[in-house]
């Protein structure tokens, strides 16, 4: 449910950046999620659809790129994406969860006429 929130802010965002720009139509807008952001593109897609209509960006095409948590091996230092486990490809090592990955949520680019 917390995507109609981002949703919101999302169309507000586009609303100010299309009126700076002088543009009466956004035609598509580029998603970077985190894995361990918890927006589920669906939702956000839904939400989208409903709460953009008669705005600027009524129409624009989403796009997501996913970013995966990045983890940082205890034992030899590698740094990796997560996958399914916490063990070091390298060395088998454990490792540990870099702070600030995976967590992104962000308007990465737009188009618009």
């Amino acid at each position: 449910m917390h995507e109609l929130a981002v949703v919101l802010d999302i169309v507000c965002i586009m609303k100010e950046e299309s009126q700076k720009r002088g543009f009466t139509k956004i035609t598509r807008i580029d998603l970077v999620i985190g894995e361990l952001s918890a927006v589920i593109d669906e939702s956000v897609q839904m939400y989208f659809e409903i709460m953009a209509k008669d705005s600027a960006c009524a129409d624009a095409i989403l796009k997501f790129e996913h970013r995966p948590a990045m983890l940082e091996c205890s034992n030899c230092g590698m740094k990796f994406p997560h996958e399914k486990s916490f063990a070091c490809p390298a060395c088998g090592g454990d490792s540990i969860l870099i702070k600030d990955t995976g967590h992104e949520f962000y308007i990465q680019s737009f188009n618009g006429e």
